[in-house]
């Protein structure tokens, strides 16, 4: 499939935050592997198939396709999926408006079942199972099988006795845990700017001057003046109903549909000795050492980078 342009400024836009995403790479390299992905023999060709007045770059495309050009570029860069699917929607390579948050997750999901988890089975770790405990028969994330069996549900880690998992014979729809990606509250800095933090109180975005970035969760937030939560004293539920709803709608407010580095962590809560989400994260750190360039609001977290 090929997909065409008015003009090269969206193409050129995501080769140079994808070019980001690497320092061992450079616009030549990047170039040509968008070039192909996009269904083109080089860069070269591209720019000389490119159509003003085209309206092709507005068309809808599918998620497949989109899900099939950024796995193409993420092998061929060798960059992490997510990295490119940041990329790829912060220059609106295939679509002139936004992926929906919703939309976003569609993707993310189908890079874990594809590439870090595989078909689902009994047993399976990172297949979708029903936890029948006090008869509430919600999804879980099977971490580890055995008496007793680990889970990570939407709201986190959990345990329950091996009988009180069932693996549904049609699989369930895969989904990213609201821990992982839904505000908890955000604290207000001495420069200003605003920065989201998760339900472990790990950084998640920084809003300033009406431009967000999104942030390293292995940062230690420096200069907070305020601390304001979504859900009020007292709330146990954070990621359900009318709370959830506030922490959505401040995200819609900042036009931010993207998300989090934080659900990078997903693959590592699988990994042996991840007991806690902060583990995850210093597993993630492990793999991105070296990569974050110096804020004068944050340093490392070294209370999680033990």
């Amino acid at each position: 499939m090929r997909i065409h342009f008015s003009d090269l400024v969206r193409p050129k836009q995501a080769a140079k935050y994808l070019t980001r995403g690497a320092a061992e790479l450079n616009l030549a390299t990047v170039h040509e592997a968008l070039a192909r992905a996009l269904g083109y023999r080089d860069w070269y060709e591209l720019s000389i198939f490119t159509k003003p007045n085209s309206s092709a770059t507005t068309e809808h495309i599918s998620l497949d396709d989109a899900l099939r050009i950024i796995l193409e570029l993420a092998d061929a860069l060798a960059l992490p999926e997510a990295d490119v699917q940041h990329a790829v929607s912060r220059a609106r390579l295939l679509r002139a408006t936004p992926w929906s948050i919703d939309e976003h997750m569609v993707l993310r999901t189908s890079f874990w079942r594809q590439r870090v988890f595989g078909p689902p089975g009994r047993g399976k770790p990172g297949t979708i199972v029903r936890d029948k405990a006090y008869g509430s028969r919600s999804p879980a994330y099977l971490r580890y099988p055995g008496r007793p069996t680990y889970l990570l549900f939407d709201t986190g880690f959990g345990e329950r006795a091996d009988f009180e998992v069932a693996t549904p014979r049609s699989p369930l729809q895969d989904f990213v845990p609201s821990r992982i990606w839904l505000p908890y509250g955000v604290w207000k800095l001495s420069d200003g700017s605003e920065v989201v933090f998760s339900r472990d109180y790990l950084p998640m975005w920084r809003i300033s001057n009406d431009r967000t970035e999104r942030i390293a969760p292995w940062l230690w937030i420096k200069g907070i003046v305020e601390e304001i939560h979504f859900a009020s004293p007292g709330t146990a539920t954070w990621a359900s109903g009318s709370v959830r709803e506030k922490a959505v709608g401040y995200l819609q407010r900042h036009r931010i549909s993207e998300l989090p580095r934080l659900t990078d962590i997903m693959p590592y809560l699988f990994a042996p000795q991840v007991e806690s989400l902060p583990d995850g994260v210093a597993r993630l750190y492990a793999t991105r050492r070296g990569i974050e360039a110096q804020t004068p609001y944050a340093e490392l977290n070294t209370r999680i980078l033990v």
